[in-house]
């Protein structure tokens, strides 16, 4: 099989280099001894490639009205968003955008296309 995104990537990142970034992928949750839920991440280095998300797709998307910055990612496995379900959801990543200087984390709100071997995802910044 054709790997294109691989292709694609490789011509991308001249212009738009890929970024490190920690995927926390969220394993449940623990119980504290006041009962409150305090949930567990297992913690993966991945590379990620951002990209702005424009406003027809906002629009789309029904995200015109809601306040916070948004952006896709693209990498290479899987990421999941909510799927309750399943138990699977509360993805995110944790990385340093584009012009600063500390790390933010983004939470995955969604799968917009995945693939066996990539995925693009929406992300908010928390």
């Amino acid at each position: 099989m054709i790997n294109l995104r691989g292709i694609a990537n490789g011509i991308i990142n001249a212009i738009n280099p890929d970024t490190p970034a920690i995927l926390k992928v969220n394993e449940g949750y623990d119980t504290s001894a006041s009962g409150t839920q305090i949930p567990k991440f297992v913690e993966q280095s991945i590379m990620i490639q951002l990209q702005s998300i424009e406003t027809a797709a906002l629009e789309h998307l029904n995200l015109v009205s809601q306040q916070g910055q948004f952006s896709y990612a693209y990498a290479d496995g899987r990421i999941s968003a909510l799927r309750r379900s399943l138990g699977k959801g509360n993805e995110q990543l944790v990385f340093t955008p584009y012009g600063e200087d500390e790390p933010a984390t983004w939470k995955v709100i969604k799968v917009i296309e995945s693939y066996p071997s990539w995925v693009k995802v929406l992300i908010c910044r928390q």
